[in-house]
């Protein structure tokens, strides 16, 4: 399996197992105290108040409380395990990932459902301001430009790195079929840049299936930046046809016909 169009000089590193085992360490963590909660009907949780610019600060839960303390803890130790990972091979169900979507996703929105849950069981004020209508209205409008306006920012920012991966197929000789953008993606954190999903044609024709992730080196451009691509999987999924039939036409003058084509009476050829 070739990495990246043409054997790209900015494949990945090698994975470092130190670094590794310090990712996954703090899903462990959570999981470990997490299990301890619920075990013990015993634990610490973090709670905060009315007040938006309020500090949250920890408080001690038992029983019931306590328990779905842990297993929010156990829910965010399954949202960060899934949060890192390699892109998925070309092989892979599209069940399974699906499946590992939404145990992602899921593990999150449990996170905070079963904190706010314990917390409310535990006496404790709500974490989220009320709001009152139409009062609030005016606030969350403010609050869905600002949103807005960072998505839209976000998105032309990923418009603007998705052309480097372009540039780097055209320079090679491939030709791009479809460039994805891949938000939030699993297999490619903030330290690997903005991820695309990518299918292209190489120089021979074969057609390739591929995850890369634009980053920007400092080192070669300190003032701004030099985009470059890192190709993180890559696979052919389809070879060119070969089944066509060609026909070779000799493009020499004829200069004479055979003897033995006249003289033969049943030959079509002869006049």
């Amino acid at each position: 399996m070739v990495i990246g169009p043409e054997c790209s000089p900015h494949l990945r590193k090698p994975r470092n197992w130190f670094v590794t085992a310090l990712v996954y360490a703090l899903p462990l963590l959570l999981f470990l105290y997490g299990l301890k909660c619920v075990l013990t009907l015993h634990g610490t949780l973090a709670v905060g108040s009315r007040a938006v610019m309020r500090s949250f600060h920890l408080v001690t839960v038992h029983g019931n409380a306590a328990l779905l303390t842990g297993l929010g803890y156990i829910a965010a130790a399954v949202f960060v395990a899934l949060c890192v990972g390699d892109p998925p091979p070309e092989s892979r169900r599209w069940f399974r990932r699906i499946l590992r979507g939404v145990a992602r996703w899921g593990g999150l929105v449990g996170m905070f459902w079963l904190w706010v849950r314990a917390g409310q069981l535990n006496g404790a004020s709500p974490s989220w301001p009320e709001l009152q209508w139409p009062e609030s209205l005016l606030l969350l409008r403010l609050l869905g430009m600002c949103f807005g306006s960072v998505a839209v920012l976000i998105f032309l920012w990923a418009m603007f790195q998705r052309e480097a991966v372009k540039r780097e197929l055209f320079e090679n000789g491939c030709n791009p079929v479809h460039v994805w953008w891949r938000p939030a993606a699993y297999w490619a954190p903030f330290a690997h840049g903005t991820a695309f999903r990518v299918i292209y044609r190489d120089r021979a024709g074969s057609l390739h299936k591929a995850y890369c992730a634009v980053y920007r080196s400092y080192l070669l451009s300190p003032s701004w930046g030099s985009r470059r691509v890192r190709w993180l999987r890559d696979e052919v999924v389809e070879m060119p046809s070969t089944s066509e039939s060609w026909v070779v036409v000799d493009d020499a003058p004829v200069r004479g016909r055979p003897k033995n084509i006249s003289a033969d009476p049943d030959n079509l050829l002869a006049p």
